[in-house]
């Protein structure tokens, strides 16, 4: 049986083991190590506190937001021209063509870590 951990558990280990491939972690310690942080509930949602303290990022998009408002969100995005980006049903939208270069230049590390996770959270819910 795999065991599937949530998504910021994920991350911390990608987060941890970045330019260094020879690093093992091991995902259950890094779980607990981030419930009894005060970073994660045990069901794997981050904590007010981890959010307050920037140490978690919250991706979530209202309906109807400012173009400004969306670059907070994901300030990745401030490098490339708005005019790739439409307001459709309330949200922003970009095309298949973008997206696909985006996925693109995210296999050719052309990001950092930070752009790639919120490239990744943009692309999830699209």
């Amino acid at each position: 049986m795999e065991i599937i951990y949530p998504p910021l558990v994920e991350q911390s280990i990608q987060y941890y083991t970045q330019g260094n491939e020879q690093k093992t972690v091991n995902k259950a310690e890094m779980y607990r190590s981030m419930v009894e942080k005060g970073i994660l509930t045990e069901n794997g949602l981050p904590t007010d506190y981890a959010l307050e303290n920037g140490w978690v990022k919250d991706f979530y998009e209202d309906e109807h937001l400012s173009f400004e408002d969306f670059l907070e969100i994901y300030p990745v995005f401030k490098n490339y021209d708005p005019e790739l980006f439409q307001i459709i049903d309330g949200f922003w939208e970009i095309t298949i063509r973008f997206k696909e270069e985006l996925i693109q230049e995210i296999s050719e590390s052309k990001f950092d870590y930070d752009e790639v996770i919120q490239i990744k959270e943009y692309l999830a819910e699209r």
